[in-house]
Order: structure tokens, then C-alpha cells, then sequence
């Protein structure tokens, strides 16, 4: 990397580690000659990706990204984040979110729990795709799951990132808003979404996963954490979804489904 493109991401690094770090006019300008100098699409993918790795798992990632947005690096370092402010996106407030806006506070949930790389990631990553939805479908975003592949694909091939980060990534891009959906769903389709994000066999990203969408939620205003209740009822319905055996012969899915609407019966103070 050269020098002065060595300077432009201690800059915007600096800027991340904490939430009062401010540039000063003379490091803004040389961040900004910087980028005009073309010097972000000179990285190489294993370098643009410690530098992003490095900026993720700072203790406030979300600096960086501003230090970069402020200087038009952003759209040059990360054009899928970049597309993402400005496009509105509905939620339980009176007014649509900015989605570039929520992904940086989504990833400051991340920070603050100590979450890990793959986690800090997709939690970034799992909206990429509502940049690409039509404009006269605005706030709606309905098939931004096909559109995040095609821009994590993008991505990954510009940037190079952990598999397991990418992965998570893709992960959380077409099953974050289904398990949002948890409360709503019914015993078959929820034995179904284990089943499909290979919960029993994956145990560890499917609680990342969980992650990403808590992190998600309490992302938004007057939600918190605590109030997140998908999360327990999906740990409930793999406990049951387990203890239907595989063998000798492999479980049978309605048999799994069973052991799900048993575990999530309105006994249990739960709508199945």
C-alpha cells in the first residue's frame, strides 16, 4: 500500500476508536487528496480486507465508516454500504429508517456486545440488497434477499473477508426477516427454518445468526435487546427439533414438527 493511502486508513481507523476521536481540516484534506488520488482501488483484495476486518472490530467500527463517507471514500472502499444511505426502509415508527443510517447502528450493537468478526460483518452486510430495490417499491424491500447475494458476491470478490464472515453473511441476507417472522410462524415453518439454516448440525452460526438479528432489532428506536423474543422461542423450538433422533433412519420432518408445536404450545405462553 502506499504511503499515502497508509495514511488514509490510520486516518479513518483512528476514527474508530472512539466515539469522540474528531479529524481535524488538515487530516480530512489529506484523506480527501487521497481518495481523489485513486489510491482505494489500488488495494489488492487481501489488503482492502485486513483494512476492513481491522475497522470491524475496533471498539467503534462506526467511525471509520463516517471518516470514510466524509471524505467520498466510502462509495470507492464500500459502494454496497455507500448505496444504502438515503434509501428509506418502513418499521414500527411513524416514519421509514435510512438503511445506511440503521446498518451503522446495527453494527454498533455488534461492537458493544463484543460480538465477533463474522457477526460485526453481516450485521454490516445483511441489508445490501435493499440498494437495488426500485424506487416505487420504497419502503417495501420484497426480494432484497436475491439482490444482497449479487452484492455480497461483489463484494467478497473486491474484498477478501473470512469464509466463515461470508457465509454468515449470506446467512443472515435470506433468513434475517424470516426469523423477525418467528412470533408469527407456525410449528411446520419454523421446523423448516432449522432445517434450512442447519441448526442441529451448525449450532454455533445458527446462534450467530441470532445475533446478527437481535442486533438488528435493537438497532431500531424504543427496541432493546430484552424485548427480543424471537431469539428464546427459536432456541426452544431447536431443543425440541433435536430430540427427535436421526437414527437409525433419518428423522422424518413432520415428526420434528410435532416435537416443535409441542414445545411452543400456548401452555407455554406461546402462539404456535
Amino acid at each position: 500500500m502506499m504511503p499515502m493511502g497508509q495514511q488514509l486508513f490510520r486516518l479513518a481507523l483512528g476514527a474508530a476508536q472512539s466515539r469522540g476521536a474528531v479529524l481535524d481540516a488538515a487530516d480530512q484534506a489529506l484523506m480527501v487528496s487521497a481518495v481523489q488520488m485513486d489510491l482505494i482501488e489500488r488495494l489488492t483484495p487481501q489488503q482492502a480486507g485486513e483494512v476492513l476486518r481491522r475497522a470491524l472490530m475496533s471498539p467503534y467500527p462506526e467511525g471509520f465508516f463516517r471518516a470514510l463517507r466524509d471524505c467520498a471514500g466510502l462509495r470507492r472502499f464500500l459502494p454496497e454500504l455507500e448505496a444504502l444511505f438515503g434509501v428509506p426502509h418502513a418499521s414500527d415508527q411513524p416514519e421509514p429508517v435510512d438503511v445506511g443510517e440503521h446498518q451503522l447502528r446495527v453494527l454498533a450493537q455488534a461492537a458493544r456486545r463484543g460480538a465477533r468478526l463474522a457477526v460485526r460483518f453481516a450485521a454490516l452486510a445483511h441489508k445490501i440488497g435493499m440498494a437495488d430495490t426500485p424506487r416505487h417499491c420504497w419502503p417495501s424491500h420484497v426480494g432484497h434477499e436475491a439482490r444482497g447475494r449479487a452484492r455480497l458476491s461483489a463484494l467478497g470478490a473486491r474484498i477478501a473477508m473470512p469464509a466463515e464472515a461470508l457465509e454468515l453473511a449470506a446467512l443472515a441476507i435470506a433468513e434475517c426477516d424470516r426469523v423477525h417472522r418467528a412470533s408469527d410462524l407456525r410449528a411446520g415453518p419454523i421446523a423448516e427454518l432449522l432445517a434450512r439454516v442447519q441448526a442441529l448440525q451448525q449450532p454455533e452460526r445458527f446462534e450467530q445468526l441470532l445475533e446478527v438479528c437481535v442486533c438488528d432489532y435493537s438497532a431500531y428506536a424504543g427496541h432493546s435487546e430484552a424485548d427480543y423474543a424471537k431469539a428464546p422461542r427459536l432456541r426452544r423450538a431447536l431443543a425440541a427439533y433435536a430430540s427427535v433422533p436421526d437414527a437409525p433412519v433419518p428423522a422424518n420432518p413432520h415428526a420434528r414438527a410435532e416435537a416443535v408445536a409441542r414445545a411452543l404450545r400456548p401452555g407455554g405462553g406461546e402462539h404456535v
